[in-house]
């Protein structure tokens, strides 16, 4: 038997469903083994479609196109690193510069508002006209 059980859970009605055929079941075999579990209910992690959207040929990616202050362009990589360090925050490293905090740790609904606001950044302070992004 599996050591793990991860369940996806969208709504009440399909996550009772859910605890009742897949959790009831596999916590009523583990159990039996005399060891202890740990029951951990989490909000899911950003989507790779969330993720696709950001980067792959969206967000990012028309922002390194469009964008230009002093009438420099910039990789998405370094226009990622500016919006974590807006949006999401900085830690600072032994020799004092900072760095923005990791993106990857944010669940769904805190990556949407990530995005929100380097979308909305882009548009009203750079002038980025976002086309396509449903596509993503």
């Amino acid at each position: 038997m599996a050591e793990t059980l991860t369940v996806e859970l969208h709504n009440r009605q399909q996550a009772w469903a859910a605890i009742k055929a897949q959790v009831f079941p596999f916590l009523a075999q583990v159990l039996q083994g005399g060891h202890r579990w740990v029951l951990t209910i989490t909000r899911r992690k950003r989507t790779s479609r969330q993720n696709r959207r950001y980067w792959g040929n969206g967000v990012l990616k028309q922002i390194a196109e469009q964008a230009a202050p002093n009438g420099k362009l910039y990789p998405a990589e370094i226009w990622h690193e500016q919006f974590k360090r807006m949006f999401i925050g900085v830690i600072e490293l032994p020799d004092g510069s900072v760095q923005g905090l990791s993106s990857t740790d944010l669940d769904t609904a805190q990556f949407c508002e990530f995005s929100d606001k380097v979308e909305a950044y882009a548009a009203t302070e750079l002038g980025v006209t976002f086309y396509d992004l449903q596509g993503h």
